[in-house]
């Protein structure tokens, strides 16, 4: 650096080459820009953030409410087959039964005349039952019930599961392996049995019928044995549901 010439300190302090030993001045012209600079550029970062907060409040969109589904939709959901309120029943009692066949009565080992008519199905007791001669399949037993009703459960007593004097008279008839439920509006549905002298329920799609058809589908073969008979029994048809009103 050539004699004389000033020192620099970055232009905030300015040192005089000929007074080396005292303290420089400060340059407060510079200072006084500098801070006018910075209160700038804070306003204008202000400005900014205000602005984004603004953008995003107005940018926002509204929450979406659904309307509520017109009347005449909403009266679609109730009708049909809906389940209506009220404690479910067995609404196959006091239904008029109709069946292709009915064996004729007898007189059980305790000298007890029996008879298989179609109302012993649905009296509720699986000790008596309807029965027809021979192989019942393809037989049909149609219920009407005495009022229309929704159903959501359809259950069978699939032989004749009556005890008497020390027999019982389930294996040694026929019993049935399959059977097909079949409604007013055309529906129908298939329920495969296991030999159990007990009910079998299932449960179906709620439907609004005045009748029920079962189509037997499958049995075994007749009882054997001395006490063996060639006859296709049902003890008990429940259907469980409500009236439709």
């Amino acid at each position: 650096m050539s004699p004389g010439a000033p020192e620099t300190d970055g232009g905030w302090f300015l040192s005089d080459p000929e007074v080396d030993d005292e303290p420089a001045s400060p340059n407060w012209g510079a200072w006084v820009l500098a801070a006018l600079a910075l209160v700038a550029a804070v306003l204008l970062a202000l400005s900014f953030l205000g602005d984004d907060d603004s953008t995003a409040t107005d940018a926002t969109e509204p929450t979406f409410v659904a309307p509520p589904p017109p009347d005449d939709e909403k009266d679609g959901e109730e009708d049909g087959a809906a389940t209506p309120p009220g404690p479910a029943a067995d609404v196959a009692r006091g239904a008029t039964i109709a069946v292709p066949a009915t064996g004729p009565p007898t007189t059980d080992l305790d000298g007890e005349l029996v008879s298989y008519d179609a109302a012993r199905m649905v009296d509720g007791d699986p000790a008596t039952a309807w029965r027809m001669p021979g192989d019942g399949t393809g037989a049909e037993i149609t219920l009407t019930l005495a009022e229309p009703a929704v159903i959501d459960h359809v259950g069978i007593v699939n032989g004749y599961a009556k005890r008497v004097a020390g027999v019982h008279w389930y294996p040694n008839n026929r019993r049935i392996l399959g059977v097909r439920w079949t409604f007013e509006d055309g529906t129908s549905v298939d329920q495969t049995l296991v030999e159990r002298p007990r009910l079998q329920r299932i449960e179906v799609e709620p439907v609004r019928t005045s009748t029920v058809t079962l189509t037997v589908t499958s049995v075994t073969p007749p009882g054997t044995g001395e006490l063996g008979r060639d006859y296709t029994p049902i003890s008990s048809l429940v259907l469980t549901g409500r009236p439709a009103g």
